[in-house]
């Protein structure tokens, strides 16, 4: 069994090498942009407002810096907790206006503050369907899947690479019709954008007393086994939030 699953990470890990590969080394800002398209709307099967939890920490930058790490072995977390974590992190602290309406500032670095990263809270306990967080209104909407078993064996298969992990599963998302938009070839920024969430999710995880492991997959999977407009996005990576 250990055998068998080594060897999926292992061709995962081809796979996304070769997709590296056949990505054009440096994306490009469009010379002019039309009107950048709005984001798709998601189907969704409920809307659940922001969560009223404050999270504070009275640590210092330096001790946060220095002590983060990826924890591996760690309890569940109470889902109230972390949809205030991800509402905290991801929320915009300021958005442009009139033509640069389109543009946010948040907690992490992105490619022309276009901010395409979303997180879905996929499993863990309480989430009887995925939970995506949507940035512009501040609440979550509940999604439905098109392909269930599917989206089972992927959450199994994602429980499995750190089995002694008991937190939720999140999964992150990028948007590439907006960074189409005003980028040619914005794969790699997508990524890059992604990689930014993650760092910044560590560390506040550690600032707050949580516990924070990125996985190896992206999370394609399940995804794939959402309901529209999947199709208009790229699974980046998984991670599980934890105490």
């Amino acid at each position: 069994s250990m055998r068998a699953d080594s060897a999926g990470a292992a061709e995962n890990t081809t796979k996304l090498w070769k997709t590296y590969l056949a990505l054009p080394t440096e994306p490009k800002p469009r010379a002019k942009v039309a009107r950048l398209r709005d984001r798709k709307k998601w189907a969704a099967t409920s809307v659940l407002k922001g969560v009223r939890l404050s999270l504070t920490s009275d640590r210092s930058f330096d001790s946060v810096f220095e002590a983060r790490r990826s924890r591996r072995a760690f309890g569940p977390i109470e889902i109230r907790k972390t949809r205030a974590f991800v509402q905290h992190v991801f929320s915009p602290r300021k958005s442009g206006k009139g033509r640069l309406a389109h543009l946010t500032k948040k907690t992490f670095v992105s490619a022309g503050s276009l901010h395409p990263i979303s997180v879905i809270i996929i499993d863990g306990p309480d989430v009887d369907e995925p939970i995506l967080f949507d940035d512009r209104t501040k609440r979550f909407l509940t999604l439905p899947l098109i392909d269930p078993l599917g989206f089972e064996e992927a959450v199994l298969e994602a429980r499995q690479i750190v089995p002694t992990a008991e937190g939720h599963i999140l999964l992150f998302v990028g948007d590439e019709r907006r960074v189409s938009d005003e980028y040619e070839a914005p794969q790699s920024l997508l990524w890059r954008d992604a990689g930014a969430a993650l760092q910044v999710c560590s560390m506040a995880a550690e600032a707050y007393g949580l516990a924070f492991c990125p996985l190896g997959f992206t999370g394609a999977a399940a995804l794939e086994s959402l309901g529209p407009p999947h199709g208009d996005f790229r699974a980046l990576s998984l991670a599980i939030l934890g105490c």
